[in-house]
This record gives C-alpha cells, sequence and structure tokens, in this order.
C-alpha cells in the first residue's frame, strides 16, 4: 500500500476533501463490536482539529533510528523543553519498526503530547483501512536523564480487547524525533508523489499531485568508524548559543586510530522523486 492509499494520510492532508473519515472510524468501531463511550469520541473527534493542520510526513530511515535507540533514556532531559518549542504542532510518523502500514499521528498542546497509533485492519467489507488501536496522551514531570524521569501518561485502547507491548516505546520515539529535528544535524530528503485521479463523467484519468513526505537521515551518523582501540561512547549535549538558540550536538564515537567510510543515505522508491 502507498501513502496515497492510506486512508488516515488522505484524510489529514485533503486528498479526500468530503470524506468525513472520524465517522468512519466510529462506523467500523461498531461494525467490530467495540463500544464508543464518551473518552473514545472524543480522541476521535480530535482529529477533525488535525485535517489540512499537519507537518508534512516524516519517515525515519532504520539508521536514523538505529542511532537514536544508542542514546535511548538520554533524550529524557529534553522532553519538557521540546514540547515547550513545539506548542501547537501536529505530525505524522513512520518508522521501519512499526508494523507494515502502522502510523502515528501526534499533537502537542500546552506541555502534553497526544498520540493516536494507526493500524491498517480489515473491515466488514473485508477492505484494508487505517484505525486508531490507541490513544496515548504524555506529559513529562522533570527534566531528569535516564532512570526516574518521570512520564505521567495515559493510555486508551480504541478497540475492546486490543492488546500491544511496549506502547511508551511509541511516546519515546516521537520525543526523541522531535528533539534530533528541531536541535541536531540531519539529513533530510524531500520526496513528492503523484497519483491518479478519474475524472467525473469522463472515461478518463488525470495526474495530481499526492502526499509529499520527508525521509530523515543523519550527517551525525554517516561516518561508521571500525577499529580494536578504545572508544569513547557518543552522546548528545544541548548546546546553548549567543542568540538564544539551542542545538543538539551529537559527539560522535571516536577512537584514537581507524579508518572512516560513509553510511548509505536512504534512496527513493520507484516512481518517487528527490527533491
Amino acid at each position: 500500500m502507498t501513502y496515497n492509499d492510506n486512508l488516515i494520510l488522505r484524510y489529514l492532508y485533503g486528498l479526500d476533501e468530503k470524506r468525513d473519515y472520524p465517522q468512519s472510524i466510529k462506523r467500523f468501531l461498531i461494525d467490530v463490536g467495540s463500544d464508543i463511550n464518551e473518552d473514545r469520541e472524543s480522541a476521535i473527534n480530535e482529529l477533525y482539529g488535525l485535517k489540512n493542520n499537519c507537518k508534512k510526513l516524516a519517515v525515519l530511515s532504520k539508521k536514523f533510528v538505529d542511532a537514536m535507540d544508542k542514546s535511548y533514556m538520554k533524550f529524557t532531559q529534553f522532553h519538557m523543553d521540546i514540547l515547550s518549542e513545539c506548542d501547537g504542532e501536529n505530525g505524522v510518523i513512520k518508522s521501519p519498526y512499526f508494523i507494515e502500514g502502522s502510523l502515528v499521528v501526534y499533537s502537542i498542546k500546552n506541555g502534553a503530547i497526544s498520540l493516536w497509533v494507526f493500524h491498517n485492519l480489515p473491515n466488514a467489507n473485508n477492505n484494508f483501512m487505517a484505525v486508531p488501536s490507541y490513544y496515548i496522551i504524555a506529559v513529562p514531570k522533570d527534566r531528569i536523564k535516564g532512570e526516574g524521569h518521570q512520564l505521567d501518561c495515559m493510555i486508551m485502547p480504541m478497540i475492546d480487547g486490543c492488546c500491544e507491548a511496549n506502547l511508551r516505546d511509541y511516546i519515546d520515539m516521537v520525543l526523541d524525533y522531535l528533539c534530533l529535528r528541531q536541535w541536531a544535524e540531519i539529513e533530510i530528503a524531500e520526496i513528492k508523489t503523484q497519483q491518479k485521479k478519474s475524472l467525473k463523467g469522463k472515461n478518463k484519468t488525470s495526474v495530481q499531485d499526492g502526499i509529499s513526505y520527508f525521509i530523515f537521515d543523519s550527517k551525525w551518523f554517516t561516518e561508521v568508524c571500525n577499529n580494536n582501540e578504545f572508544v569513547v561512547s557518543g552522546h548528545f549535549r544541548l548546546q546553548p548559543y549567543g542568540d538564544g538558540s539551542r542545538r543538539l550536538i551529537w559527539i560522535n564515537e571516536f577512537k584514537k586510530n581507524g579508518y572512516h567510510r560513509k553510511a548509505l543515505i536512504e534512496r527513493a522508491n520507484d516512481g518517487e522523486q528527490f527533491i
């Protein structure tokens, strides 16, 4: 399934202007026997405010996520700062470690981040549609690095009987991605797509713009080192500058002797174009 075929992406980025997708989600839940209580309905209705109001889809490369994971729990000290700096932002993230076709939609407001974990699930007609399996709200409570960091979470299954392990990973992944995107030196490639659309009343099709998205890689991980000498572990430092800005600096692992080679950079898929 391409991004242009994903129903929640089509809704959020305005490719299906007339479709009321939140209502489609509610019908899906009813069809599978899940009760739509007040909290679930409120979580679904929040999606109305995100339509045509999201940053472009962010597709994280495997190298980007692998490098990010190496500093797991080191970003916690920045979580309060990044939510303050990105207040009012909405977006969508795709990770190579998500289930195929799955996405996380996020919204930041007043020091809290809301997440919708979307999976492609078969409906009553056996057609796959993007449905939120979980709705999560997280609020960081301190600037402690690593163990001891307090993160208040409200996790609500959207489908009765839904069970998924490691939901905290979604929260950390989105917050860490925001830190890197906002403050680190990263490689970004924009990819634009096109879609064919049938013309009403005519036996013709037109080619229109589809969903544009960014692939994220990292300049601080494009050099690969290898030898048997003592290694100083890589780490992040939030460096202040005189103009009041801050930049998240990646201090690379370094060795006294060794060699460097360039890591591979993510490539566009067939039929897509780097901008």
